[in-house]
């Protein structure tokens, strides 16, 4: 518990740090960046708090975790737009660090990422994310769509994503019908989560 305390208070003065860094730049894409930088650690002390704050060290209460960070995301990125809605449909879902801490990543990175570019001038919509068990002969049947390439990504948000779903063992796919939708599928010990 107490190596989860101080994992978490280290990961917040480095985001202290990288805000105050971030004060000496007037460029808007620097600012960015480090905002960017910002919400990544912030998300992983988020993990560190939960464990911390939690009865069992070796799993984290995902879908807990997950209200948190898309709130904490969506106050810091809504600025001057209170029309962008945010609905979780989450089963309750266990994971070790090691899946975590990636998944986290990875939903700050897809958040942040719709809430920058999928509302312009202001105009409203939903961000919709779901956590679901499915079987196993699902994922494949159920993942389909457009294969996103993110190794050609412009963004460094899509090309981490790409790597940490690799790094999870992991699959993602995006679908473009009525807005946009990323479908990620994670193999755990009972099953699947996507």
């Amino acid at each position: 518990k107490e190596i989860h305390h101080r994992i978490k208070n280290n990961l917040q003065v480095i985001s202290s740090l990288l805000s105050l860094e971030a004060e000496k730049f007037s460029d808007r894409k620097m600012l960015e960046s480090f905002r960017e930088s910002q919400n990544r650690v912030a998300s992983m002390a988020l993990i560190h708090e939960e464990l911390y704050k939690g009865s069992d060290m070796d799993t984290l209460d995902f879908s807990a975790y997950l209200r948190k960070l898309t709130a904490d995301l969506l106050a810091s990125y809504r600025v001057g737009n209170d029309k962008i809605t945010l609905r979780l449909d989450l089963e309750q879902a266990h994971f070790d660090m090691d899946t975590s801490i990636p998944l986290g990543i990875i939903v700050n990175e897809l958040v942040s990422n719709s809430l920058k570019h999928a509302f312009p001038e202001g105009k409203g919509g939903e961000i919709y994310i779901g956590l679901h068990r499915t079987e196993k002969i699902a994922l494949k049947a159920g993942i389909s769509g457009e294969s996103v390439d993110f190794e050609n990504a412009d963004s460094l948000g899509l090309q981490l994503v790409n790597l940490l779903v690799e790094q999870i063992d992991g699959c993602v796919k995006l679908e473009r019908r009525q807005g946009t939708r990323f479908i990620l599928g994670i193999n755990v010990k009972n099953g699947v989560k996507t």
